[in-house]
């Protein structure tokens, strides 16, 4: 049976070598003759010749491989032949190939990195503009006009395209370049101009320069050191801000701008700046000892430009009739210091901003100027002339006139008002200002502003101050009779204090409101054109320029100031005045470093439903009451938000001027030495906002709300007010017609259908007695009568 077996059959070595088809076919027929009848032998024979015929296939193609350099996947030459995978050596040295690059790469990313951070780094350490340095100014040791430098140091380029038609200034303004710096050479102080003789130089505007040369310790030509002027790379010792020019410079400077007319309150152009700059208004900041001239005005937010003050000094306004024309001009002298522009901090960070220039007036060698005007290059003719306010010569402040010729008998009136400084402390009027911002979109509501006017005149508000950038025509009607005077002032209308649900079930006596110390209340309407796009260069028509400069034109003159809006309202709870309110927290509380009064805001939606009283008319008055009573705001919208915001938050406030130095809209920036705000409890007083929902639509109305009727308790007088004003001003300012009141039944027609259910049934009652007698009396005849007329009638 062993001889019959067949010899068994062997798979090729799956050596990876590849054989070629031809050596396919010597391997079977190899494999062929070494079958046989001595199968062992043969098969001996012919496994040797197949293990030789491999090994030197195998190393044919090893030497093809290492000529070639690459690697190949073998196939075996058998029928089962499969694809190899590579070897060991070769898969790590392909996987160390990948992980060197890998790590390699990282490298360059990270070292890529850090370059690029420190190029940023660098960036704002070397190009960061020069002029946001704590009020410093360079001033360049070496003649040269200015070339050393590289360039106008801190100054960007323009980015509007036409300037002459942004400032409406003439070519002759703009195109001059004789500005130039103070340049001291051989001794000799002297205007440089600020272009080069080629005129491609950088103009200076406004530096002020020393040529010492090498910038030498000692008081230089300014009375400061100038020693260490190296230290700061460019040899150019520094100078603080209000530095005071010397006289043999300022000799040399334009004059008084006799062509323009002296201005409170008005925005006027800064010559020669590269980026818009104006003012409005000055005043004289004395507070806490220093002498500071503060100008109200508006310029680029980041990197204004520098400017400088020059002060005027001339004849007494109000002693000068014997002094000709030509000795007035004579008598106008000046004086100009180095001034600093500080940015007001609620600016949204829009392009421009509203800011305070400062300027001290440094005693004992400067007086309180008379005017003030705001320059950037020192040889130009100023541009603005402002008044300054709060002075010891301020018209508000003077006291009785006083004869100072002493004989009292020339031909004209030798009496002026003795110079008295401004009140402080308690020895300011107890009385009461608002602020509101400039009106803008055509602002013509003037029913609204009417009740806005008189129910603050209510609240104890004796002064309005306005700013009109765009207004109406029926509104500024309005507003210019108040401000003349020209409305009624009558006022005897009273109202009773609504009682606590406690107190109202004991029957309890309310409280009778008279206003017995209401005034007219006076008005200011100040001009607002300034030349800046709301909402796109500066903030709401640069509203915080014109809140301050309400700040300081009230200062000292009234006890407190309210900045609130047109359609914001502060009441109080339990008072009935703002004055008796502050009044009552200032004995409880016993804080004298108060310096303003912080109030919640309610939302009162005015897509909230009317309320049905505000239809019900006036008790005891005609249907014109009624009218006007159901289109006041305050009256008809009494339902608010339950939820209030907290402070800081769209909260409003009332301060005392004296004590804030910057005003923002919902809080104070910046108050005085020691001075702080009181958060005024809700249980006292909120600020009722009327207003549309904040963010469109009606979605607002969803949320909880609660009724507040708290301005019901000024009912009557408001209503006596605002139709006395109406009827007044009706056909004067073209006033709309007031809204009709629904019909509604009359008193005794009302009675009548409640008791008719009654008259019925006694008429049945006697119909019954009728029935239960055998004749008709005339009595109950008489009586049936008198029903049945009182039925139908």
């Amino acid at each position: 049976m062993l001889g019959n077996r067949s010899p068994p059959t062997y798979k090729q070595l799956a050596t990876g070598t590849g054989g070629s088809a031809s050596s396919v076919s010597n391997l079977g027929s190899n494999s062929k003759s070494c079958s046989g009848h001595h199968y062992q032998q043969a098969y001996l024979g012919h496994s040797h010749a197949c293990y030789h015929h491999q090994q030197q296939q195998q190393q044919q193609q090893q030497i093809q491989q290492q000529q070639l350099g690459h690697h190949h996947h073998h196939h075996q030459s058998h029928s089962h032949g499969s694809r190899t995978s590579l070897t060991p050596t070769m898969k790590r040295g392909k996987k160390n190939w990948g992980s060197r690059e890998r790590s390699s790469m990282s490298f360059l990313i990270v070292i890529l990195f850090f370059a690029v951070f420190g190029l940023i780094i660098l960036t704002e350490v070397f190009m960061i503009d020069e002029r946001s340095h704590s009020g410093l100014m360079a001033m360049r040791a070496g003649g040269g006009g200015g070339a050393s430098l590289g360039g106008r140091m801190g100054d960007s380029m323009p980015d509007y395209d036409n300037v002459k038609d942004d400032y409406d200034l003439d070519d002759s303004i703009l195109s001059d370049n004789k500005l130039g710096f103070i340049q001291f050479r051989d001794n000799k102080l002297k205007i440089q101009e600020a272009a080069g003789a080629d005129g491609q130089r950088p103009r200076y505007a406004g530096m002020l320069l020393n040529g010492a040369a090498g910038g030498g310790a000692g008081g230089g030509a300014f009375g400061v050191g100038v020693g260490g002027g190296a230290a700061n790379g460019l040899n150019m010792p520094l100078i603080p801000w209000g530095q005071l020019l010397p006289d043999k410079v300022e000799e040399t400077l334009p004059h008084f701008p006799f062509g323009t007319a002296p201005s409170d309150g008005a925005w006027q152009v800064v010559n020669g700046t590269r980026f818009k700059f104006f003012v409005y208004s000055a005043y004289f900041d004395r507070r806490d000892g220093a002498r500071l001239v503060r100008v109200i005005g508006a310029t680029k937010t980041r990197g204004p430009e520098r400017v400088w003050c020059r002060f005027w000094y001339g004849p007494t306004p109000l002693n000068n009739s014997e002094s000709s024309a030509s000795t007035t001009r004579a008598k106008y002298t000046s004086a100009t210091v180095m001034a600093r522009v500080k940015i007001i901090r609620e600016n949204w960070n829009l392009k421009y901003s509203a800011c305070f220039v400062l300027c001290p007036v440094r005693a004992p060698l400067l007086d309180v100027p008379q005017y003030v005007s705001v320059v950037s290059r020192l040889r130009a003719p100023p541009g603005n002339l402002l008044t300054l306010r709060n002075t010891d010569h301020d018209a508000d402040f003077a006291q009785p006139l006083a004869n100072v010729s002493g004989s009292g008998t020339g031909t004209g009136d030798s009496r002026r008002p003795l110079p008295h400084p401004p009140p402080s402390g308690e020895q300011i009027p107890d009385r009461m200002a608002v602020c509101v911002k400039p009106f803008h979109f055509s602002y013509d509501q003037a029913l609204y502003l009417m009740e806005y006017l008189e129910f603050y005149a209510l609240l104890g508000v004796s002064h309005f101050t306005f700013y009109n950038h765009t207004l109406g025509p029926r509104a500024s009607c309005v507003l210019q009779s108040y401000q003349r005077g020209q409305i009624p002032g009558n006022l005897t209308a009273f109202d009773l204090e609504p009682l606590p649900p406690s107190e109202a079930a004991n029957n309890a006596t309310p409280r009778v409101l008279k206003s017995l110390h209401y005034q007219r209340p006076t008005v200011s309407i100040l001009p607002w054109n300034l030349r800046m796009l709301s909402q796109k260069e500066i903030r709401t028509e640069g509203l915080f320029a014109a809140l301050n400069d309400c700040l300081y034109r009230t200062m000292y003159r009234y006890k407190y100031l309210a900045l609130v809006d047109l359609d914001e309202f502060i009441v109080p709870r339990y008072t009935d005045t703002l004055n008796e309110l502050l009044s009552s927290l200032n004995q409880r509380f016993r804080n004298r470093n108060t310096g303003a009064y912080s109030f919640q805001n309610a939302f009162y939606y005015l897509q909230f439903a009317d309320d049905p009283l505000a239809s019900s008319g006036i008790p005891g008055g005609n249907d014109q009451l009624g009218s006007v009573r159901a289109s006041l705001v305050t009256q008809r919208k009494t339902r608010r938000r339950y939820k209030l915001h907290p402070q800081k938050q769209r909260s409003k406030y009332i301060c005392k001027p004296e004590a804030v130095v910057e005003a923002g809209n919902h809080f104070v920036w910046e108050f005085s030495p020691g001075m702080g705000s009181l958060n005024v409890p809700p249980k006292e007083a909120i600020l009722q906002h009327y207003r549309v929902c904040e963010f469109g639509g009606n979605d607002c109305i969803k949320a909880p709300s609660i009724m507040d009727r708290t301005t019901t308790k000024y009912v009557n007088r408001l209503v006596q007010r605002v139709d006395a004003v109406y009827r007044h001003l009706r056909q004067r300012c073209d006033l709309p017609a007031l809204p009709t009141l629904p019909k509604r039944p009359n008193a005794q027609s009302e009675m009548q259908h409640k008791e008719k259910p009654k008259l019925l049934q006694k008429m049945r009652e006697l119909n019954a007695q009728q029935d239960g007698k055998e004749q008709n009396t005339s009595e109950l005849c008489t009586k049936k009568k008198k029903l049945i007329a009182t039925i139908f009638s």
